[in-house]
């Protein structure tokens, strides 16, 4: 009937409509009037996904790590709090007791205790790695703005607590890189008028350190990830399903590489600090170091930088923000309260609710759309049987009529989501393609809202085919849309697709950049279908 292969491989979102499509449901290319940093972030989002498309060539798409990046991060802050339980029951606070006692932890029977510390270590590094990296991939892909604020904001103050945890334990090794911390960390801090006595004659020659300020380090250190759950908490709350941990595959490679790692370069201390001597040049993690440059400069110019800094990346959802999307709305009479469109938003976008008109209706309950929170994709519109939800001011009507319009010819019919913002000339302005005769496209928020009864209707209209162009189920950038999809085809998940003639039907999943592998594949199909 159709490829059996549509959930194999994966794709990505988000579109932005034209103003001379026929209905505001197919976009064919970037705004017209974008302004140039919206222009310049689509440059360097499209030099990313290449990134991601030269990955996916080297270990397939599933495999690839850079569409997990925040689960991995989570899987290894959960390392890290496991190996770090074990490291603080036999940890000792004080000045000659810590880098004792880390030393003890070392020499554990067995290396255990050497594997605990190392994978302490690379772990903290690699959550702050895949931080990074996914708060870069949520930029360059455009999603950070709009409903989506909350989660780019929150995610800016979990790096800012990963990196505070993890420099916390640095200090507590107590080591000569934990004095130049120290000294550096003391220099900064100084300039600020919240401390009585400078903090920086603490770490002078001669002077003494309190075991109270180990206390207060380690206190900080192990509490920290309690406000990271709050945080993380209020990070994944608007969306449903939110997932914690990569797929089995990628999360049994993460602590592989963890754990080869940590064998073959044990996390190693330093020598004991010491007030006496300056710390020299010592080692430096540049994952929780990257700033070490920067101390050479006047405290005041540092915290000017940081400031500075982090006042534009939390100001990015409003000064970078896009075209809002079209919101989808519920028309009351045709909701029969199904709960679909509830159970597939994967923003929780959609609630329940008992019918107004209730006892006049044999329904009892209708959806209603939360506008702060919905993010345009119409994965619910796809999700509904009764067209009694819909996206933006457009009835789902004119989806059809502007399908038969296209369908004189007997092309075959493309139903494309991102991709078509990178097609440029090859896309005609009556949606036909340049480059594939006898191919006409249309173009969707998210093949998400391809309801099944849609691909039947082209088919019924006159395509010879219809060709389904998704996002990398997991790159979607509405998350579940091109998996939603796959189920509903394969039957799945309701609506379930009837059966059609065979090999009129495609699917396959593409990188918004891999324009030239699409055009290719649908001119295979073109020809396959052709009597």
């Amino acid at each position: 009937m159709y490829d059996r292969d549509i959930t194999e491989e994966i794709v990505t979102p988000s579109l932005r409509l034209e103003s001379h499509a026929p209905p505001s449901l197919f976009p064919t290319r970037a705004p017209l009037r974008e302004s140039l940093p919206r222009r310049a972030l689509r440059r360097l989002g499209v030099l990313y996904q290449w990134g991601e498309v030269l990955v996916d060539r080297l270990v397939s798409s599933p495999l690839n790590p850079l569409y997990h990046t925040g689960t991995i991060a989570m899987f290894s802050l959960a390392v890290a709090t496991v190996t770090g339980i074990y490291l603080f029951i036999f940890y000792r606070v004080g000045t000659e007791a810590a880098h004792r006692s880390i030393e003890g932890i070392m020499a554990h029977p067995l290396g255990i205790g050497a594997l605990m510390r190392s994978l302490h270590r690379y772990s903290s590094d690699a959550a702050v790695l895949a931080a990074a990296l996914h708060g870069t991939k949520m930029f360059l892909n455009d999603r950070f703005w709009g409903a989506r604020w909350i989660g780019w904001v929150t995610g800016l103050v979990l790096l800012g607590l990963v990196w505070v945890t993890g420099a916390t334990g640095y200090w507590l090794v107590w080591d000569m890189q934990a004095q130049w911390l120290s000294v550096s960390t003391a220099r900064f801090l100084d300039v600020l008028p919240i401390f009585g006595e400078p903090l920086a004659r603490t770490f002078l020659p001669g002077a003494q350190i309190q075991n109270f300020l180990f206390f207060i380090m380690l206190f900080v250190h192990i509490t920290i990830p309690l406000l990271l759950g709050f945080v993380y908490w209020l990070h994944v709350r608007r969306l449903a399903r939110a997932r914690f941990f990569p797929p089995k595959v990628v999360l049994w490679v993460t602590g592989a590489a963890l754990t080869a790692a940590s064998l073959l370069r044990p996390a190693l201390s330093g020598p004991p600090a010491d007030l006496s001597i300056l710390p020299g040049v010592v080692p430096v993690d540049l994952f929780y170091f990257l700033y070490a440059p920067l101390t050479r400069f006047a405290p005041w110019t540092g915290w000017a930088g940081l400031f500075g800094a982090g006042l534009v990346l939390f100001a990015l959802p409003w000064a970078l923000r896009g075209p809002a999307p079209a919101v989808a709305r519920v028309e009351s009479i045709a909701c029969t309260g199904c709960t679909r469109c509830w159970k597939d938003c994967p923003f929780e976008a959609i609630v329940m609710v008992p019918r107004a008109d209730a006892e006049g209706s044999r329904y009892k309950l209708e959806a209603v759309v939360n506008p702060a929170k919905c993010v345009g994709c119409g994965i619910c519109v796809g999700a509904c049987d009764s067209a009694g939800i819909l996206l933006g001011d457009e009835p789902v009507s004119i989806l059809g009529e502007a399908v038969a319009a296209r369908l004189a010819q007997r092309p075959v019919l493309v139903y494309a989501c991102r991709l078509m913002t990178n097609l440029g000339g090859s896309l005609r302005p009556d949606g036909t393609l340049a480059d594939a005769p006898g191919v006409t496209v249309m173009g969707l928020p998210c093949v998400g809202m391809l309801h099944p009864e849609m691909i039947e209707k082209s088919l019924g209209h006159g395509a010879a085919g219809v060709f389904i162009a998704g996002c990398i189920p997991d790159d979607c950038p509405f998350r579940e849309g091109s998996r939603w999809l796959a189920e509903r085809l394969t039957g799945k998940r309701l609506p379930k697709l009837k059966e059609l003639p065979e090999g009129r039907l495609r699917v396959r999943w593409y990188s918004p950049v891999q324009v030239r592998r699409f055009i290719a594949d649908v001119r295979a199909f073109s020809e396959e279908i052709r009597p």
